[in-house]
This record gives C-alpha cells, structure tokens and sequence, in this order.
C-alpha cells in the first residue's frame, strides 16, 4: 500500500529546498517549522525579504514563465476546438431508458427483501379485495362494487409504488 504522506514529503523537501537556496538556513529539524520561520509566520513573525520580489526575480520564476508562454504559443497554432454536441442532450433517449432499466433491475436483484414485499402486498391486498365483492350481484349496486373494485386495486397499486425502498433505488450511486 501507498504510504499517502510520501507524496507531501517530497514537496516539502522542494520547498525547503528552494528557501534554503535562497539565503535561508535550517534552523529546525522539522520543514514545517523551518517554512513559518522564513516566511514570518513563525515564532518571531518577523521576515526580512518580500518573497513576492525574490519569486519575481529568480530564475526559477523566468523557466516556469517561460514554459506557460511556451505552451501558449503551441496552442496558439492549432484551430480551436469547435463543439461536436449535435443534439439537447448528451446521450439519446433510448440508450437512457436501457440504462435506466438495467438499473432498476439490478437493485431489485439486490434487495429481495423489498421486491417479496412488494409482491406479497399487491398478492394479498389483490385476493382480500378480490374477496371482498366476491359474487356481487348484476344489479346497480353490484356494478358500482365491481367498479370501485377497479379503483381501489388501482390505488393500492399506486400506494405500494411509493414505498421507501423503491425511491432509494432511483439514487446515482446504486
């Protein structure tokens, strides 16, 4: 495994590195100290160089200089970049719905849980309404029962549609 305290390490030995280079001593075993020391944040804050005026007239500040103007005049040469998008979106709209769909069903797939529920109340709550106008008459009121019927499957479908885990399936990150 990668030791992640390696990588500020080796910028701190440059920055070290490049204060010393100017006129700066170590004056403390730890660079963290030694770096507030030269800056004059230290326990003296005091300084006695404007470091903006030592960067400005380095040669280090007149290589990365010239190495930006470098790199701009290379891309100064080369037409710009003309825009490629040809429609509102990025991705047309049937690649979305099978993504969308491969999606969803993965997380059925993953929480069983939520998807037996979801079956055993529509299956449950189908047979006890079901049962409950079992054999109702061909009269008026058996028409307006058979009716209602198909109003309330349709609401309970709707209801179990809400449920938590289904939301939670419409996340990025699933």
């Amino acid at each position: 495994m990668k030791n992640p305290g390696h990588e500020n390490a080796s910028r701190a030995k440059i920055r070290t590195g490049y204060l010393s280079l100017h006129c700066c001593w170590l004056t403390s075993a730890f660079s963290a100290e030694f770096m507030l020391d030269v800056v004059g944040a230290g326990a003296t804050a005091t300084t006695d160089r404007d470091w903006n005026d030592v960067w400005l007239n380095s040669s280090l500040c007149k290589r990365v200089f010239g190495t930006l103007e470098r790199i701009h005049e290379e891309g100064r040469k080369h037409p710009p970049v003309g825009a490629t998008l040809q429609g509102v979106f990025a991705v047309p709209w049937a690649p979305q719905v099978a993504a969308l769909f491969v999606r969803q069903h993965q997380y059925y797939w993953r929480a069983p849980t939520y998807l037996i529920s979801k079956l055993m109340l529509n299956i449950i709550g189908g047979l006890f309404i079901g049962f409950t106008f079992f054999k109702s008459k061909t009269t008026i009121q058996g028409t307006q029962n058979k009716i209602f019927v198909s109003c309330i499957v349709t609401a309970v479908t709707g209801i179990s549609l809400i449920c938590v885990g289904h939301i939670h399936g419409h996340s990025i990150g699933v």
